[in-house]
């Protein structure tokens, strides 16, 4: 694949883009250094290395995220279970049964505030962790000498940066089966 069919098929994946996004290609120089680091085998192993990296960070947060789930509901089986048990052994006692059955609701709503909090935060560590992951793939990125690659987490950059790491994959398979480059241009 050489420079002018990249540069043919950047343009098309440009086109696709939304407006705002396709003025930050205006740029010559930009669109070179795109051609240039899409040939670079170090940029491209960078990001196939960033990449593992995430699927697995992702494939542990969501495991982690399921096991807190399951414990959640196993949790709340065993606790329902025992409120009817405790309901059972009270079932002859209506003057108990009421006062087991409020204190046995107000347990239940105070179990399911808790559990919504702990899932809650559990959401929250996983967005940041999934943030600081970005912000070190961008610096590893810009490090590498990757355009329009820098820290940050404002919305048109990160879709930009996104787009330039897609770009560069595509390339980069492009270049792995060069007979299938020939036929989609």
């Amino acid at each position: 694949m050489n420079r002018q069919q990249i540069a043919e098929q950047l343009k098309h994946m440009i086109s696709s883009l939304p407006a705002k996004l396709q003025e930050r290609f205006e740029n010559d120089d930009l669109i070179e250094h795109l051609i240039t680091v899409s040939l670079d085998r170090n940029v491209i192993d960078i990001i196939n290395s960033l990449q593992e990296t995430q699927e697995r960070t992702e494939k542990t947060l969501f495991n982690e995220r399921q096991k807190l789930v399951q414990k959640a509901k196993e949790q709340e089986m065993d606790l329902v279970r025992r409120h009817a048990e405790d309901e059972a052994r009270c079932a002859d006692r209506p003057q108990h049964l009421s006062l087991l059955q409020s204190a046995n609701k107000s347990e239940f709503e105070t179990f399911v505030k808790r559990i919504a909090d702990e899932q809650q935060r559990f959401d929250m560590k996983i967005i940041l962790d999934l943030d600081q992951k970005m912000l070190e793939q961008q610096t590893r990125l810009e490090k590498a000498g990757v355009s329009c690659m820098h820290a940050t987490n404002k919305p048109p950059d990160v879709r930009l940066q996104m787009f330039i790491i897609e770009f560069i994959q595509h390339i980069a398979k492009q270049q792995q089966s060069p007979s299938r480059t020939e036929n989609s241009i």
